[in-house]
């Protein structure tokens, strides 16, 4: 018999190798699961800048959030499963640059958007948001500039700085008699000067006199200057409009020059970590305006209720405790993944989805930690969560602790009037 060449026979080794090989990768195939989908939210943020110290409050807000969805495996929409990813987009705290970071989340194709910490780089943002009609849940800005707009496409979670400041009105009526002078210093920045805004119609309905009104850059590194010559003037009263870190300076400022005023009034950030951290030992009697209180255990469809979330959040961020801001942009994002379940909108995400999620945003309450989140259509208060009304709390730091000074339903304690000596 004729013995067979080794050609053929390596060729019908290698073809039977390669066969086999071929059953073995369709098996493994079969075997693997299929790639899980991917819901992509971009975050227009603060990361660089004069801004990055607030910036970074806001993205552990989101960032815990993103930490349980993950622990539970994702999020489930209409049976699906997605996988979440926060991309980041910075605006270096630059309006112009917020517009610039949305240009590129959605050339990168991302569902939907987180809005950023500031309102200056929210309203920087707004133009091209309207272009390409992409919604976006901002868990952060407050000043009334925004719903100013009447963008179909952005919502606020936090009250603007048109409604929470009159919860400082209960406390001035308390003491008018005591009070008729105020001086008034302000951020440069788009909330700062709204702010600003509340309280010259606030001192004027109540007849108190603004001996001084001022406004200083963002990026002020020194206020002894400025509260130096207010000192001259003896306000009964001095109103900051800032960002803790202009709080910070303000504090500080104060005590070292030592102008003590029947009361000092700070807004958003006098609980924030890095002012309880920096000032709280000094700051006795400072007040301050909460939009949110762990007291109350509401319940939230990513986290389960405040307590839960609380848990994670100090294992997360030990001796941090969360100020409303990071609670408002954890709830936000709870909200917005709940909206897409209720709607049964499965990414990738079209222009006609977008549609949907701006109509159902403006009619559907949905129950989060920071407490219930509908979005008005009232011009007056465009897109903003009109909910939180009910939630907003005058607070002073007391004993280096803050507390709750009004109104008279959440009391811990009652207001130090006048102001205390600084610590």
């Amino acid at each position: 018999m004729k013995a067979i060449s080794s050609p053929r026979l390596a060729l019908g080794a290698a073809v039977a190798i390669i066969i086999v090989l071929a059953v073995i990768a369709g098996i493994f195939n079969l075997q693997r699961p299929a790639p899980q989908q991917v819901l992509r939210i971009g975050v227009i943020m603060e990361l660089t800048g004069d801004l990055a110290r607030d910036g970074i409050v806001c993205k552990r807000g989101y960032d815990i959030w993103n930490k349980v969805v993950e622990q539970k495996g994702g999020v489930t929409i209409g049976g699906v499963t997605f996988k979440v990813e926060l991309r980041y987009y910075d605006t270096a705290s630059d309006p112009g640059r917020a517009a610039t970071a949305v240009e590129k989340a959605v050339a990168d194709k991302v569902d939907i958007l987180l809005g950023p910490y500031s309102s200056s780089n929210t309203l920087g943002a707004i133009p091209v948001i309207n272009k390409y009609e992409i919604p976006m849940f901002a868990g952060s800005p407050e000043s009334h500039r925004i719903p100013e707009q009447k963008s179909p496409w952005v919502f606020q979670t936090l009250l603007t700085t048109k409604e929470s400041p009159l919860a400082f009105e209960v406390v001035l009526e308390k003491f008018k008699g005591q009070l008729s002078t105020a001086a008034l210093i302000a951020a440069s920045d788009a909330f700062s000067q709204g702010l600003a805004e509340a309280y010259r119609n606030l001192f004027k309905d109540l007849g108190i006199k603004i001996v001084l009104d001022e406004t200083f850059p963002g990026d002020i590194t020194d206020l002894k200057p400025l509260i130096s010559k207010i000192s001259t003037l003896k306000p009964d009263v001095l109103a900051v409009a800032g960002h803790p870190t202009h709080h910070i300076l303000a504090v500080k400022a104060s005590k070292d020059i030592g102008f003590n005023p029947k009361i000092m009034m700070a807004h958003y950030g006098i609980d924030s970590p890095e002012f309880l951290k920096e000032v709280a030992g000094i700051a006795e009697g400072v007040l301050g305006l909460i939009q949110w209180t762990p007291a109350i255990n509401w319940k939230d469809p990513i986290f389960g209720s405040v307590n839960e979330f609380l848990k994670v959040w100090r294992e997360t961020y030990p001796g941090i405790d969360p100020d409303y801001t990071a609670a408002s942009c954890a709830a936000t994002a709870s909200y917005v993944v709940e909206l897409l379940r209720t709607l049964n909108l499965k990414p990738p995400l079209d222009k006609s989805a977008w549609d949907k999620i701006r109509t159902a945003a403006e009619t559907t309450r949905i129950e989060t930690i920071l407490g219930p989140i509908k979005y008005s259509t009232d011009p007056a208060h465009w897109h903003v969560n009109m909910e939180l009304i009910p939630n907003v709390s005058v607070v002073q730091i007391q004993g280096g602790k803050l507390v709750t000074v009004s109104p008279e339903a959440a009391k811990q304690a009652e207001i130090l009037f006048p102001k205390p000596p600084w610590r």
